[in-house]
């Protein structure tokens, strides 16, 4: 009987200390992907958008989605942590971040890696939430036109 109760307390401990697989409906979209020429946004702010939390392969996945548009955070960890993570198309170690801008279009999806940028994730202990602050850039060439775009967000997460 002892041996049970330590197992069962031993999961639960292991589940409370994870973070929390949720969706969340947001007010107002917190992600702003900006053009560097026109500062035109891609995200509508004063439209809401959802925010969700859950784990690829274990890996943890972030993704806020408005209509049909994505900017998703692939971390190679099952759980946050106080640092500054590096963000790096094609990834893979733990202090770097797979985050890319997707789009569907009629019935063609399309996916956009920014090409560098920081995250800065930190645990506010009032709130007792994450909040992650991204800045980062999107290099996209098409035909014969280079063209930059300037992606930052704050998100909070439980």
């Amino acid at each position: 009987m002892r041996q049970f109760f330590l197992l069962v307390i031993l999961f639960v401990s292991f589940s409370a200390a994870s973070q929390v697989s949720r969706d969340t409906v947001l007010n107002r979209c917190p992600v702003y992907i900006t053009d560097t020429v026109s500062v035109n946004n891609f995200f509508l702010e004063a439209r809401p958008a959802t925010l969700k939390v859950y784990r690829v392969k274990g890996d943890l996945t972030v993704v806020v989605e408005q209509r049909d548009q994505f900017f998703s955070l692939f971390f190679h960890e099952k759980k946050l942590r106080n640092t500054t993570f590096d963000i790096e198309p094609g990834s893979k170690g733990r202090g770097e971040v797979e985050a890319a801008y997707s789009f569907k279009s009629g019935d063609q999806t399309a996916l956009i890696s920014l090409s560098d940028g920081k995250i800065e994730c930190s645990f506010d202990k009032d709130k007792k939430m994450w909040k992650l602050k991204v800045n980062g850039t999107i290099t996209n060439m098409s035909d014969r036109t280079l063209s930059y775009y300037r992606v930052r967000t704050e998100l909070w997460l439980k």
